[in-house]
């Protein structure tokens, strides 16, 4: 529990109303009772958004513009950060103790840095090397050639170091043998990987997860890939192998890269895109294939007239 007069400290906000007023949680606008703190991201323009503000209950409204509200009211710079700050203040979850949960299995030839937390039924191979202060959730799989670096967050039953999907073409008998794939997999300082991804082993140097990247659930990383430092792979994005996202990039829901192509520093691949060419840096692209976002949604609206003139006077219901 805090007072508001806490938590505009906290946040170095202007906060309006009485100062002692005792805070414990966070809830949604249209949740929010006495106790709570509300946090406003948008203006109170929408319509939906100024009903909830006449009728929230809450004891505190944290927004980035002064406002009318029943409650106390404080103004920050950036609402979205003062949540973060709020939710760590007020309803701290739980930090995973460090060690080696009972039922995980560590081999032998492992190595664990000092504070690292390994979940229930999680398995780390004889090679791999674990940084200082990593959370490893449940089920996941540090395979053998697995090297991370320090702070990396690793969600539940994720799998990093499996063979990388490369086969030979046809011999004679049209079999596809297998190409060995040994170069393993790097993750490096403070990188998070969500839940139930697929992280392959590269052929003879690792696949590269680079600094501080974030990692959804669901998400593909092909062998011998690169996502570099502070990029955003959102879920169930796909990236074949030796594919390259640059610095900062940001990959939507189910977007794609190809074998061999990048996508440059900063740059945007929207939803269900499929980049079948290299994305220029600091661009937004979309569609399949995918190509600039302007271009795209010109094609599209063209589309649309083309087709709403081509069934215009039609009765055929066929």
């Amino acid at each position: 529990m805090a007072t508001a007069a806490d938590l505009a400290a906290l946040l170095s906000g202007r906060l309006t109303g009485d100062p002692s007023t005792d805070l414990r949680r966070v809830a949604p606008l249209a949740d929010a009772g006495p106790g709570d703190v509300a946090v406003l991201f948008e203006t109170p323009r929408a319509r939906l958004v100024r009903n909830q503000l006449q009728t929230c209950r809450a004891s505190l409204l944290v927004c980035g513009d002064p406002m009318a509200f029943a409650g106390a009211t404080l103004v920050v710079a950036d609402p979205r950060r003062a949540l973060v700050a709020l939710i760590h203040a007020l309803q701290p979850a739980p930090a995973p103790a460090p060690g080696v949960h009972r039922s995980a299995v560590v081999e032998p030839g492992a190595v664990v840095g000092e504070g690292t937390s390994i979940g229930a039924l999680a398995f780390v191979d004889d090679g791999v090397v674990v940084g200082a202060g990593c959370r490893i959730g449940p089920g996941v799989r540090l395979l053998r050639g697995t090297v991370l670096g320090d702070g990396v967050w690793i969600g539940a039953n994720s799998v990093l170091g499996e063979r990388g999907f490369g086969y030979l073409p046809p011999n004679a008998d049209g079999v596809r043998d297998p190409i060995p794939q040994i170069g393993g997999v790097r993750v490096d300082d403070g990188a998070h990987i969500g839940a139930l991804c697929a992280i392959d082993s590269g052929t003879l140097a690792a696949t590269w997860i680079g600094a501080h990247a974030r990692i959804d659930n669901l998400v593909q990383v092909g062998h011998n890939a690169r996502v570099r430092a502070g990029a955003v792979l959102c879920g169930q994005v796909g990236l074949a192998g030796s594919a390259d996202v640059g610095e900062g990039a940001l990959l939507a829901g189910q977007a794609g890269v190809v074998d061999h192509r990048s996508v440059g520093a900063g740059a945007v691949l929207l939803a269900k895109s499929a980049a079948f060419r290299d994305v220029p840096p600091g661009t937004v692209y979309g569609g399949t294939p995918a190509r600039p976002r302007t271009q795209w949604l010109r094609e599209r609206a063209t589309l649309s007239r083309l087709h709403r003139a081509g069934t215009e006077g039609s009765t055929d219901d066929s």
